[in-house]
């Protein structure tokens, strides 16, 4: 398996005590904290925290090689671990920054997790995953979630998904719509990344249910928007922002100059513009054998249904693509005769 070697510069509040020696992780994906914390607990003898990736190697986007993080110690760490040589840049790092995720800042997760407890008791917290879009954090039978001011909040969307069908989805334990915080109930089972053919026809079905449900009330949902039409403005907008190489703008151009026609085709499908998961691959999916739930909200946004078709065939061997797509097309047909009678099977 891929690792990646962490440096920890390590802090209490926001004064710097000192790096920890350098040491190996698996799994690779940067996001991914636990181990991370895991290790410096036992190392420092104190409960720490990941705040925020400092820097990474240029080489690697998103997983292995060198990875450094601000992690926060919650007491004064054992004094004889740590390299306590000052840091010229440590001033720098913890600097406010207007376009930091709350997590990111000093005590962010820890705020969370009372805030969880505050609702659930005293449980034990594990923080999972930390990266630009979220920060995740276990308790025994939930998951409190931080998400970012690009994304939706998970606890909103699911409430509005769970009138048309409860068992879609997890349940929701309580939110903090300011602070952008949920607190959900755990999804009990695995993540269906190989799904059989029962589950895709289960979980699509209902899906398209709920989504054909929704439509009408777009205006209520707590999350972003990203529409068709809107589209060519978006990309050209964008455009002289990225550096790209000559072969590549002249392939945008050309699809720029597509866009209209590929509007205009989406319309003529007649589907609605509703909730998007807008993360629909089979990972996201959980199920323990009697209910199947759809998970990760955050990526939700308003827009065009066929999305989350695309991005599950996408995780599909090319040979078991067709089959979801066929079930897709017959309920959105179904729906567009009238909404089904039950959002639990797409009937």
């Amino acid at each position: 398996m891929e690792i990646r070697t962490v440096d920890a510069l390590v802090s209490v509040g926001d004064r710097y005590v000192g790096r920890a020696p350098a040491f190996e992780v698996e799994p690779a994906w940067w996001a991914e904290v636990e181990a991370i914390t895991r290790h410096l607990d036992a190392l420092l003898g104190v409960r720490t925290l990941v705040l925020r990736l400092v820097h990474a190697d240029e080489a690697v986007i998103g997983r292995g090689g060198r990875v450094v993080y601000h992690v926060q110690a919650l007491e004064e760490p054992r004094p004889d671990v740590l390299d306590i040589t000052p840091l010229p840049a440590w001033e720098s790092i913890v600097a406010p920054h207007p376009l930091r995720s709350t997590w990111a800042e000093v005590d962010g997760p820890s705020r969370m997790i009372e805030w969880a407890r505050g609702i659930l008791g005293p449980r034990d917290a594990v923080q999972v995953k930390t990266w630009n879009l979220s920060c995740l954090i276990r308790f025994p039978g939930a998951w409190a979630k931080a998400t970012g001011r690009f994304c939706g909040v998970d606890a909103d969307v699911i409430q509005h998904v769970s009138r048309y069908d409860e068992t879609l989805v997890p349940d929701v334990l309580g939110q903090s719509p300011d602070n952008r915080w949920s607190l959900l109930a755990h999804a009990p089972g695995i993540d269906c990344w190989e799904p059989d053919r029962d589950t895709i026809d289960n979980v699509v079905r209902r899906w398209v249910a709920v989504q054909a449900a929704l439509a009408a009330e777009t205006g209520e949902l707590a999350a972003p928007s990203v529409l068709p039409h809107d589209l060519f403005a978006d990309v050209t907008r964008l455009l002289p922002r990225v550096d790209l190489t000559a072969d590549e703008v002249a392939d945008l151009d050309r699809l720029i100059a597509r866009l209209p026609d590929i509007v205009d085709e989406l319309d003529s499908a007649g589907l609605p513009v509703t909730l998007v998961h807008g993360d629909f691959h089979p990972g996201n999916w959980r199920s323990d054998g009697s209910t199947r739930r759809i998970v990760d909200w955050a990526d939700a946004f308003v827009g065009h249904p066929a999305i989350d078709i695309k991005r599950l065939q996408d995780f599909l061997p090319e040979e078991r693509r067709e089959h979801p797509a066929e079930v897709w097309s017959q309920a959105w047909r179904r729906e567009s005769r009238g909404p089904s009678r039950c959002g639990r099977c797409g009937r």
